[in-house]
């Protein structure tokens, strides 16, 4: 992309324009005069830039064509554009950088390569071959005599010079220094390859004395910053410093550990970063093991646990003494931080009182430990069942005991989380719950860091503790707490809900196995775990979900809504349509673990009778109230008109022993024989009897909470207002009782604001930032190492180019270096073999899916002449295995997608070599290997990927054109490099003709290095007037159809 490739002086068979995209600057200008005739009769490849109109006072030459949508320019907005008239490739590069009002001099040295035609001796004319001369000088400028009313000039080698501009800044002691290279040739209308500038760089020193000064330095600047934020986000961002500002390129610096200044700063072409990693911090004598937890005594519990509680007030002391010795202009800011932070020690440490001396609490908090073993440990069974199908349960098992407590063990943030809400969850009048002062808990920590983990342990304690406090009283009468829904978790994107389903049917799994071994204990009633999307993702009624079923047996490959997971999440073993019973009397869809010889408690004739705990079907949920409800936001509308849904809600009068709880809306519980269902099939007659109210969700999580915001943030905040009546009651005493809300984000800006808008309460945010980015006691940033390698960042600015040519080459290079990973080192290569590529809009996307099965697969297989990368033949029959996660993509291929992009290359199939003995043996009609599937080459994604895909083994990523918001882009880009051996590289390619692109590009590192700082605050206006104008009547609707579902005549 930048070369040279084969050296200094090589010798290019070709245009260097076709094997590099950046580095190169344009001549200044053109001509007005007509082409140059001895230029144009030369056989010398030159560019044609188009029309000349207005380029002969202009620096730079025109575009001739620049792509007509900018890549990341969303279908429904023209917000940032890229330029279309007058657009010049930039005839100059350049950087720039502050210095102390003290120094004398400093020096530049430019550095560029020139192209020359090559002439064969053999022949008169000149063929395209080009050879390189590359040109270094050094530059030695004097402070005093740069101008600071205008532009100093240094004539460096024919029509290259550098330009230096000075502006003084006597209030903050220090100048800023602007240094450009420019190329001042002046051309005709087809420019030689000779005219460009290519390679280009300056790097700007002072003797290697560090003297260059920081753009902003927080502990110097006493300005007041009037933003609460803004102030907490300065002082923990204080040492991350950014000494210079690139100009149509980007720049880097040398810096010493620890300094202030530095003493070099140069420009880049291909700027990189690497993101560190966070990981949970650990204290050695903290009981963590899962499966010792459920079994441990009192003693034992205040012996591993306490030291939690004791290490982290003792890290907040020390966190108290460097707050004490900061600056005076940020010591307050740094007091209130520690201040916050005493205040959920205190949580943690009431959080485990509250467990040691209460009998109920200590018998849930072992359920759930019990629970969440059982389901660490079955994920993996299902993982390495899924990567091995041919590995038997017990030896997946096995092999997972083998690891000892870290295959069944909390990092300490999650143990710690879930001690602060067991009050809250236990005593549901709790004040920090449902009184006037309740708080969300908002659980804040990087992608991929166990989140999920956390709030499953939540979900798990939640099923317990409502079954132990069983019907409660109210001054409305009882609430039944041993069904109905105890958990409701929202999500914002079909893809992260399917996905984040199979996780949570693990845990659900768990606690029926539970159930079924003591139900004396934890009740009759099965725990169920139930999706309730939309209709394009599941079926709304039985009767479509059992046609659906007809048709799948019948043959035809149709799609299957129903089945929302292809593996059982208990064994890992493969489930298809016929491992799916419909219920016609029961109006039950029955999900059953593939597991031919019922080794599965899941499996039909396993101890589990109705198979997998799971409810796919709108009807169904309505009916049998699932403990766990996984919903979309939008769901919630068809409030105001499915009377049915009242009972997610508690709000239900009859239930029937075989349809399950039924409201006067319907119409398939049909009654003509007295009050009984008469026998049916084998079942015995049912009849119908009153019930009272359910108890209304106790925990609500909103996963992914970043997503809340615009007009979507205004919608779902003026529905929870009726979410927020629905889920309210009170306790005999007439104390009021809301749920506990809990919600997580990786990226987070103005979450108390954001918070307050969507539910009316403060926030806890755990753990809480400090006093230092990246250390919060529960997690740390791990320097850069080989232990731990961070994610790697590379930026692409294609400067002259068109986006999509720089598209199809950035693609074709990424995936043939995988290629040649693969044939050096095997299977250590997987990582880097799936292209993933990421995109702002589905128009981009749709153009880059039809480039990959043309010009890239085309590129790939022939290979360029002066490539060093080898020929690459796709997965799917020589073609590239291309895959899709867009709104283009039926809901019910989502997740056999997902399954697909787990699948590893093998260096048998895949590896140059093993392709060719492949053929060999094609060739010979001998007998080889098969592969059930094949691996993809590339996975295409818009919005759709940015959260919930957790596919460990992906580690390559290009994301074109710069998402709209930072927290798109780190949480998309995080998708790749989630295993911390096998570090992710993500390749940023710009739009340049986008500025806001280029902005980016040009403060490359510290953009990088602040990425969390740099998140944009969100917008959510529930109670604007446009918004209840168009919401307010779907709320009160809704809210009286729930509320009136239990009366008669009621509006229900």
């Amino acid at each position: 992309m930048l070369g040279p490739a084969n050296g200094p002086e090589e010798v290019l068979d070709g245009v260097p324009d076709t094997a590099y995209l950046v580095g190169r600057i344009a001549p200044v200008r053109l001509t007005a005069g007509h082409d140059d005739p001895t230029e144009a009769d030369s056989e010398e490849a030159a560019t044609d830039v188009g029309d000349a109109v207005d380029a002969v006072e202009s620096r730079g030459v025109p575009v001739t064509a620049v792509d007509e949508s900018g890549a990341g320019a969303d279908e429904d907005t023209v917000e940032d554009e890229p330029q279309r008239r007058g657009l010049m490739i930039p005839a100059s590069m350049g950087l720039r950088c502050q210095i102390p009002d003290d120094l004398d001099s400093f020096t530049v040295t430019a550095s560029w390569g020139q192209y020359e035609p090559v002439r064969d001796k053999e022949e008169k004319q000149t063929f395209r071959r080009y050879k390189r001369t590359p040109i270094e000088i050094t530059t030695t400028i004097i402070v005093a005599d740069l101008d600071p009313k205008s532009t100093t000039t240094f004539h460096l080698k024919d029509t290259v010079v550098l330009r230096v501009d000075r502006h003084d800044e006597t209030g903050r002691g220090c100048r800023l220094i602007e240094v450009a290279l420019c190329n001042d040739r002046e051309t005709p209308r087809r420019i030689p390859v000779s005219a460009w500038l290519y390679q280009t760089k300056l790097a700007v020193s002072a003797n290697g004395a560090a003297v260059f000064l920081p753009v902003a330095d927080a502990l110097e600047d006493t300005r007041w910053e009037r933003d609460d934020e803004l102030r907490r986000l300065k002082l923990q961002y204080r040492d991350r410093l950014e000494f210079a500002m690139g100009r149509t390129c980007s720049v880097d610096w040398k810096v010493a550990m620890d300094a202030r200044r530095a003493s070099e700063v140069y420009t880049t072409w291909l700027p990189t970063c690497q993101t560190p990693q966070t990981t949970a911090e650990e204290i050695s004598t903290a009981l963590l093991d899962m499966t010792a937890l459920a079994t441990a005594s009192r003693e034992e519990l205040r012996a591993g646990l306490a030291p939690i509680v004791a290490a982290y007030q003792s890290w907040l002391d020390g966190q108290q003494q460097q707050a004490d010795a900061l600056p005076e202009h940020l010591r307050g800011e740094g007091q209130d931080a520690v201040s916050e932070a005493r205040k959920v020690a205190r949580q943690l440490g009431e959080g485990l009182e509250h467990l040691l001396g209460d009998d109920e609490a200590l018998r849930c908090f072992r359920f759930m430990n019990q629970v969440m073993a059982d389901q660490r440990i079955q994920s993996q069974v299902a993982q390495l069942r899924a990567a091995n199908p041919k590995m038997g349960i017990d030896a997946a098992r096995a092999a997972v005991l083998a690891e000892g407590p870290k295959a069944h063990s909390w990092f300490t943030f999650q143990l710690a989380f879930v001690l602060m809400q067991l009050p809250l969850l236990t005593d549901p009048a709790a004040g920090k719950r449902s009184g006037d002062l309740a708080k969300a808990q908002l659980l804040f920590f990087p992608t991929g860091g166990g989140k999920t983990e956390a709030y499953l342990g939540l979900a798990a304690y939640t099923f317990a503790i409502r079954r132990r406090q069983g019907i409660v009283a109210t001054p409305d009468g009882p609430l039944d707490g041993t069904t109905g829904v105890a958990v409701l978790m929202r999500y914002t994107l079909r893809l992260l809900t399917a996905q984040q389903f199979q996780r949570a049917t693990a845990l659900v799994c768990a606690a029926e196995i539970a159930r079924i071994n003591d139900p004396a204990t934890w009740g009759s009633e099965p725990f169920r775990i139930g999706l309730w999307v939309g209709t394009d993702v599941s079926p709304k009624r039985y009767d479509e979900a059992a046609a659906q079923l007809t048709k799948a047996n019948a043959g035809g490959g149709y799609r299957l809504t129903v089945l929302q997971i292809q593996r059982c999440p208990w064994c890992g073993s493969k489930i298809g349509a016929w491992d799916v019973r419909a219920d016609n009397a029961k109006r039950r869809v029955y999900v059953y673990c593939g597991d031919d010889l019922a080794r599965c408690p899941f499996a039909e004739g396993g101890v589990a009778a109705e198979g997998l705990p799971v409810l796919t079907v709108d009807e169904e949920i309505y009916r049998l109230t699932p403990e766990f409800l996984i919903a979309t936001v939008d769901k919630f509308a068809r409030l105001a008109r499915e009377g049915e849904a009242a009972s997610l809600f508690g709000y239900v009068s009859k239930r029937c022993a075989r349809h399950g709880f039924v409201h006067p809306d319907y119409r398939y519980c049909d009654i003509k024989d007295g009050n009984k269902h008469p026998e049916k099939n084998g079942l015995p007659a049912a009849a119908v009897r009153p019930v009272s109210r359910l108890r209304p969700p106790d925990l609500i999580i909103q996963d992914e909470l970043h997503l809340i915001t615009g007009a979507l943030g205004t919608t779902v905040g003026m529905f929870e207002v009726a979410i927020d009546v629905m889920t309210a009651w009170r306790t005999a005493d007439g104390d009021p009782v809301r749920p506990l809300l809990v919600a997580s984000t990786a990226t987070a800006r103005n979450a108390p604001d954001q918070v307050r808008a969507l539910y009316g309460r403060d926030v806890t945010i755990f753990p809480p930032q400090v006093l230092d980015v990246g250390k919060t006691f529960f997690s740390k940033e791990e320097p850069i190492c080989e232990e731990f390698p961070g994610r790697r960042y590379i930026g692409l600015s294609t400067t002259g180019v068109r986006l999509t040519t720089a598209e199809i080459r950035v693609a074709e290079i990424l995936m043939a270096a995988g290629q040649l990973l693969l044939d050096r080192s095997g299977p250590a290569a997987d990582p880097y073999l799936a292209l993933v590529g990421y995109f702002s809009a589905t128009r981009e996307l749709a153009g880059m899916a039809r480039y990959m099965g043309d010009d890239v697969q085309t590129a790939l297989a022939k290979r360029r002449p002066w490539s060093l990368l080898p020929r690459r033949t796709g997965t799917n029959f020589g073609a590239l295995h291309v895959a899709e996660l867009t709104s283009r993509v039926a809901s019910a291929d989502i997740t056999a997608t997902l399954d697909q992009m787990a699948v590893a290359f093998d260096p048998y199939f895949d590896s140059t070599a093993g392709k060719r003995e492949l053929s060999a043996l094609r060739e010979a009609k001998k007998p080889m290997r098969t592969r059930e599937m094949n691996p993809y080459d590339a996975i295409l994604a818009t919005s759709m990927l940015q959260v919930g895909v957790d596919v460990t083994r992906l580690g390559l990523m290009l994301v074109v054109g710069q998402p709209k918001n930072t927290a798109e882009y780190i949480q998309a880009s995080s998708r790749v490099g989630r295993d911390p051996k096998r570090p992710g590289l993500v390749v940023s390619l710009g739009n340049w003709a986008r500025p806001r692109d280029l902005a980016h590009f040009e403060q490359f590192r510290h953009y990088h290095e602040t990425f969390y700082a740099q998140v944009e605050a969100l917008s959510v206006t529930p109670f604007s007037v446009t918004s209840m104008e168009r919401g307010l009547d779907g709320v009160l609707v809704s809210a009286a159809r729930v509320l009136q579902a239990v009366q008669a005549q009621g509006l229900s």
